[in-house]
């Protein structure tokens, strides 16, 4: 039996660990699991892993980004699997996507910008301004704003709205230009778990959001493109039984990106703001909200 580590900042993404246990499940690994949850504190996170290690685990997957890295960070030789890190090279997890290099390997949740820039323009055909709202000292999503930027380009004309802490969103209402048809949110940890302020701004001007984290649509944004976090589990758990059962070395595993996003829609949210779904989108959605 392999002794694995979990190791999460929040419990956001317990549909990915759903998804690996499964994975490991189907593939007849035998496994007993070591939970650590940081419940949102990132400096929490080092002393997790260390525990881990301690532990002796075979094995470490992480769940965000800033899990990995506590996990990387490790002296041991320590196999680590993450998901759904938006740009392992970016962040320094990985020195090349094809060939990791060292004990660490995984499943990238980023969802191509132009596929995003693409669902906009098919889900508000006649948008003509966005803005786009993010956490400046996020590094995940200052790496999705920047892809986004590029992808808009000489498409959609783009408005920056950035935040250096959670208060910043109190001026929310004053900083949304007035002519903006919808609001883009990228990934990340402040814009996500404060969303229903967000919401109650852009609900008094009638302006759809489209998001970048699942929950954020039934809870009231128009639309979003994202990534099957349970699906990224159960590739990672593919990852883990090349290392376990294959003693490959996470250095030879390449990092897999998601290559089939789902389309999330929200008919009540639409309705609300004389939106009509297109069909096109309509029929390939993975879940409409009503």
């Amino acid at each position: 039996m392999f002794h694995i580590g979990i190791l999460q900042l929040t419990q956001n993404l317990d549909d990915a660990v759903k998804g690996f246990k499964q994975g490991l499940h189907n593939a007849k690994i035998e496994a007993a699991f070591h939970y650590m949850n940081a419940d949102g504190n990132v400096e929490e996170l080092s002393k997790l892993a260390r525990a881990l290690a301690d532990l002796k685990v075979d094995l470490i997957f992480a769940c965000s980004t800033p899990a990995a890295k506590a996990a990387k960070e490790l002296s041991e030789n320590i196999p680590v699997i993450f998901t759904p890190v938006f740009d392992p090279m970016s962040v320094k997890l990985v020195s090349n996507i094809e060939k990791p290099g060292g004990k660490v390997t995984g499943m990238s949740g980023m969802v191509n910008a132009v596929a995003k820039v693409d669902f906009i323009q098919l889900l508000l055909p006649n948008i003509q301004h966005i803005a786009m709202l993010y956490h400046e000292k996020d590094e995940n999503s200052c790496i999705e704003a920047s892809n986004f930027r590029k992808a808009v380009e000489n498409k959609i004309k783009l408005s920056n709205i950035i935040i250096q802490c959670q208060e910043d969103l109190s001026l929310l209402e004053e900083n949304l230009p007035h002519d903006i048809d919808a609001l883009f949110l990228p990934i990340g940890k402040i814009v996500e778990e404060n969303f229903a302020s967000i919401v109650y701004y852009t609900d008094s001007r009638n302006i759809p959001i489209i998001a970048s984290h699942a929950p954020n649509v039934s809870a009231g944004a128009l639309g979003a493109l994202v990534a099957n976090h349970a699906s990224l589990g159960e590739d990672c758990a593919k990852q883990a039984y090349k290392i376990l059962i294959e003693k490959k070395s996470p250095a030879e595993i390449p990092v897999g990106i998601t290559t089939a996003p789902e389309i999330l829609l929200n008919a009540f949210v639409a309705d609300n703001l004389e939106i009509s779904l297109p069909s096109t989108l309509t029929e390939k959605a993975k879940e409409i909200f009503q």
